[in-house]
């Protein structure tokens, strides 16, 4: 087999998780393409966990539906995942914990004494799941070796016995599968090469972009999908010098990040769907002052609480208009760990370079998935942008912070910097800040904010196109969609494939060239109306077919293929 596909499933509590990126790292370190996806419902306690892997020699690029091995913790994963098992599909569970389900079941069944097998290696009960991991791996015919590294790592700070206990019970399981089930074993090609890859989620990639671009600010509210930011930067703060502030609510967040930014420095705020709503009076204020700011929206399905702990795509509009009147944003939606580096990186830059909001739409698919990624450059060098060299006059003379300029940008003077007093509030003002209500001053500075969207069309990067370039079909979409649809492309050659990552302003042109070239136009996206479909009607005059998936899972690419076929 060139790619194969793991899943674990359990209670919470099980360490459903933990177990599954101990596998996912064994197997980036053997030199597989890995993507990893979890399951669990927002419960404070309890519940079903999964966490699923998709391995390959070639690129993969998200989970798939169709499982080679199902690691079954308790009796529900069975039951509930008959719909994923084939008939050769390998169930492997522990009869001392429960009986399989009554009726007729898919796949091949194999009883392993998880927890005996541990305890009888010298460990603990706690240790079962390194046994079931080490036994897929034998009955894939794959070596021990870079499991047990992935323990000692998981273990670096626990004593040195807890990891010597994992590693027994990696052994037995081995051992027991080689001696019980050989008939059972299906070997897998091997990577010629261990290439040099590290295995991240988008999370933590946005927060290493962050940092690559200069982040000095950061702040923010925990709310799922977004929190694991925080978590990140936090235990990067000593060593990068960045503030990272947890705060009491969303709004806190945002006027924070907002001040943080007046006084000159890089600043980002993240949350999710529910707390962008109460981010936006703070957006407008950023809009009208024209403050440099980047905000990560992680979306999931709404509206009010939704489903925290699943994945949506219903903020695209909301972002791009979010807060009242009008004002110049990007908006960007990255499709994979790279590109969550790349794109927050990229961020920072533009958000002080044009003085304005920056908003990084992931979601909990991108957020919390995990993605293979070639290193990140460890060297950055970060031009700075609008700031005033040097001011004559008097240390207390007024500075037009707010100079109408032919292309909207004004420059600003530092914090305190002598002859650079100016107003920044929330008002319309002029070009010193001062509140007026007079209708000439309002247009001047209404049309000045707005002359940056010219700006900003010359920043879109040429939107990636993947497929036969001869094809007459064609999809469209955006954000974390871009995995699937690239997996499902593997069987469809028939297909091309335009993903957007600048979605705001909106790449009219490019667009517009990529459905001239197309007999049939399809739009995935996850959310209920089809927003994405709706702004390519607007701005390019052309209705593509909807393909909408919204009940909080990812589009998976068995399922597209039969979408667009259809």
């Amino acid at each position: 087999m060139q790619s194969f596909n793991i899943k674990i499933g359990g209670s919470a509590g099980e360490g459903i998780k933990s177990s599954g990126l101990i596998l996912a790292r064994a197997f980036t370190r053997m030199g597989y393409s890995v993507f990893g996806y979890s399951e669990y419902p927002s419960l404070i306690r309890g519940g079903h966990n999964t966490y699923q892997l998709n391995v390959g020699i070639e690129e993969v690029f998200s989970q798939v539906k169709e499982l080679d091995i199902l690691i079954a913790l308790n009796q529900e994963t069975i039951t509930l995942h008959q719909d994923e098992l084939t008939t050769d599909s390998l169930v492997l569970y522990n009869p001392d914990h429960f009986e399989l389900p009554k009726g007729k079941l898919k796949g091949k069944y194999l009883p392993i004494a998880f927890t005996k097998l541990a305890e009888e290696s010298g460990g603990k009960a706690i240790m079962a799941n390194i046994v079931s991991l080490a036994s897929a791996l034998a009955l894939l015919e794959l070596p021990i070796e870079s499991l047990k590294q992935a323990i000692a790592k998981e273990f670096a700070d626990k004593p040195k016995e807890i990891t010597a206990l994992n590693h027994s019970a990696a052994k037995a399981g081995e051992k027991y599968i080689l001696e019980n089930c050989k008939k059972f074993i299906r070997p897998v090609l091997r990577p010629k090469t261990k290439k040099k890859q590290m295995l991240l989620t988008g999370n933590e990639a946005a927060a290493l972009g962050a940092i690559a671009g200069g982040l000095q600010f950061y702040s923010s509210y925990p709310m799922t999908p977004a929190t694991s930011i925080i978590h990140y930067l936090a235990g990067k703060a000593k060593q990068t010098g960045i503030f990272v502030k947890h705060v009491e609510d969303e709004i806190s967040a945002v006027n924070m990040a907002i001040g943080a930014s007046y006084a000159g420095v890089r600043s980002m705020a993240s949350t999710s769907g529910g707390g962008l709503c109460l981010m936006a009076e703070g957006l407008g204020l950023a809009g009208i002052s024209e403050t440099p700011l980047v905000v990560i929206d992680s979306m999931r399905p709404g509206p009010g609480g939704g489903m925290p702990t699943w994945s949506g795509q219903g903020d695209l509009k909301f972002a791009i208009n979010i807060s009242n009147d009008e004002s110049p944003r990007i908006v960007l939606a990255p499709g994979d760990g790279q590109e969550c580096f790349d794109l927050a990186k990229l961020a920072l830059e533009l958000a002080e370079k044009y003085q304005t909001l920056v908003i990084i739409l992931l979601d909990k698919h991108l957020s919390e998935g995990d993605f293979c990624v070639p290193p990140f450059p460890s060297m950055h060098q970060n031009k700075r942008y609008g700031f005033v060299s040097k001011l004559n006059g008097k240390a207390d003379a007024s500075f037009k912070r707010y100079t109408l300029t032919k292309d909207g940008i004004s420059l600003r003077p530092k914090l305190g910097q002598s002859g650079g007093v100016h107003v920044n509030n929330s008002y319309e003002h002029d070009e010193f800040g001062f509140a007026t209500e007079d209708g000439d001053m309002r247009v001047k500075m209404a049309d000045k904010r707005m002359k940056k969207m010219k700006l900003f069309e010359k920043e879109i990067m040429p939107q990636q196109i993947f497929g036969n370039k001869k094809a007459k079909k064609g999809i469209i979409s955006f954000g974390s969609n871009k995995g699937p649809i690239l997996e499902a492309m593997k069987n469809m050659p028939d297909v091309k494939f335009m993903h957007l990552n600048f979605v705001w302003p909106f790449p009219t042109a490019q667009v517009k060239k990529f459905t001239d070239s197309v007999d049939e136009i399809y739009c995935l996206e996850c959310n209920a109306t089809g927003q994405l479909a709706s702004l390519i009607k607007e701005n390019v005059g052309i209705t593509p077919k909807k393909v909408l998936k919204y009940d909080g899972r990812p589009f998976y690419p068995g399922e597209i293929k039969i979408r667009i076929h259809e």
